[in-house]
């Protein structure tokens, strides 16, 4: 009988700890993918036409002139009828910025208080000095 306790407790933490670990991920998966989408929304807002928001790294980073153009191919493919691609713009979306507590049906928690921030590099962020940091996504329009 102690026995059986012994592995239904084991069973029940190794269960505990899978499903922590998966929220962790989700957790962190929709919080990358959020600022990808406050990036496009960016680079959406800048320019018309198809817009598509390219991450770059701080370390060894090429400018988004030259990000754009490694991903001509990729950006032509996802589209018809279009022939070129350059960089229009770049941006930085801080990613350490305060957490607001969750938005309620009737008052605004927070309200007042600055949690989000980017900076808009404009075409200037094209040529941003390669390997150093600055805008951490590219604006690439295809045209």
């Amino acid at each position: 009988m102690e026995g059986r306790r012994n592995i239904l407790y084991i069973v029940v933490v190794l269960l505990q700890l899978s499903i922590e670990y998966a929220r962790s991920v989700e957790n962190d998966s929709l919080n990358y993918n959020y600022f990808d989408e406050m990036a496009q929304t960016y680079c959406a807002s800048k320019s018309p036409g198809w817009v598509f928001a390219i991450r770059r790294n701080c370390d060894n980073a090429p400018t988004c002139h030259d990000i754009c153009a490694s991903a001509t191919s990729s950006i032509l493919g996802s589209i018809d009828r279009i022939d070129s691609v350059s960089c229009c713009d770049a941006v930085q979306i801080k990613k350490n910025h305060p957490v607001p507590k969750a938005n309620s049906e009737e008052d605004q928690p927070d309200s007042g208080k600055v949690n989000l921030f980017s900076y808009g590099y404009g075409p200037r962020g094209c040529t941003w000095r390669p390997n150093d940091c600055g805008p951490n996504y590219c604006c690439c329009k295809a045209f």
